[in-house]
């Protein structure tokens, strides 16, 4: 009976938990909306969307996460890790849902993303090893697009708005004090070892040895080693970076896509480095938990307050926010949701099986 109901009652606690702080969302959007943007003009926009392009652009989200899944897949294929890429891709899905439900975006995916290849016999230091490695080039791509793309219009002498330049400087600033402390964490070994110790004392201590202690120790200590196995493996083969980095490459492209032909859709042009600059600046302050989940309502007044600094009319910029988010937000939430049901139920079955084996 536990292995049948758990999995329900944790999906069902994660939506009890997170609608309500994605409704307050909404309401504070709603409320942006209707003071300062011109609220029948925006709809009159939306209303007249190429649907036609606006598929496009879906499409181009999922080309997105394939992109993203393949770059995933080819940093474990070093660590000996095999698993299938529909495997890769589901999770992929999953990771994404949870970045959205739980407002700890900049962890959360990571974490389940860990939590389901580790379910499925990967190391978990292996596991952590690619996920956080595709963490850093991620954070690269956007650092260094973000940075070229002001510095280009600049040279093309597109006007830099004074809060535009402010949140690059933020953006990059928190992006690389992000990269500083994981990689610290990634060259000092022994540091990893004595965190995991304190954390194991900690739990001695609180369960006063009713729990299995030395042995979490063992299998945390083997989860370390592996970890930085892994990095020694990809610092002394570079060779094994170039495929994922052209598929996040890929991914990255298809993510900028989807911004560019939704404007389309609504029949406005937008320079393709604003579209950048615009992206890169929103991704990073996406990347700072604020306690709502996908902060909803935050990053559509961002979004939407960036572009309009960019010269977009606010009630254009306010429309095509709203179709972005339909997109990047809703419809991933909505796949996500699908999937993360699918491997759920999968997990059961699998469960049973494994018992009425034990049983047999």
């Amino acid at each position: 009976m536990f292995v049948d109901r758990s999995p329900i009652i944790k999906r069902k606690k994660i939506l009890s938990r997170t609608i309500p702080f994605i409704i307050i969302g909404l309401v504070v959007f709603v409320l942006y909306l209707l003071f300062f943007v011109n609220i029948d003009e925006m709809i009159s926009i939306i209303g007249r969307t190429n649907f036609p392009v606006y598929l496009l652009a879906t499409i181009a989200t999922i080309l997105e996460m394939v992109f993203f899944a393949l770059a995933w897949q080819f940093f474990l294929k070093p660590l000996s890790t095999n698993l299938s890429f529909k495997k890769i891709f589901a999770y992929s899905w999953v990771g994404n849902f949870v970045d959205l439900l739980v407002p700890a975006e900049s962890i959360s995916g990571e974490i389940s993303r860990i939590f389901f290849v580790a379910r499925d016999g990967v190391n978990p230091g292996k596991a952590a090893a690619s996920v956080i490695t595709q963490r850093i080039l991620g954070l690269l791509i956007v650092a260094c697009t973000l940075t070229l793309g002001a510095f280009e219009m600049l040279e093309m002498q597109i006007p830099l708005p004074s809060i535009v330049q402010t949140l690059i400087y933020l953006v990059i600033s928190a992006t690389a004090i992000f990269l500083f402390l994981i990689i610290l964490i990634c060259i000092k070994e022994n540091w990893a070892h004595k965190i995991v110790e304190k954390i194991i004392d900690f739990a001695r201590w609180v369960t006063r040895g009713r729990l299995r202690i030395d042995e979490w120790k063992e299998r945390a200590d083997k989860a370390v080693d592996a970890f930085y196995e892994s990095l020694r493996i990809f610092r002394v083969s570079p060779q094994k970076f170039i495929l994922p980095v052209t598929f996040s490459i890929f991914s990255w492209f298809f993510a900028i896509l989807v911004y560019y032909l939704v404007f389309a859709a609504i029949g406005y042009v937008v320079n393709w480095i604003v579209i950048i600059v615009g992206y890169s600046i929103i991704i990073g302050l996406k990347s700072i938990p604020v306690g709502i989940p996908g902060e909803v309502g935050v990053t559509e007044i961002a979004m939407t307050v960036i572009f309009g600094a960019f010269g977009v009319p606010l009630y254009i910029s306010a429309a095509t926010t709203v179709l972005i988010r339909l997109i990047t937000v809703w419809f991933r939430l909505i796949i996500g949701f699908l999937v993360f049901q699918w491997v759920g139920v999968k997990a059961m079955f699998e469960n049973k099986t494994m018992l009425f084996r034990k049983i047999e």
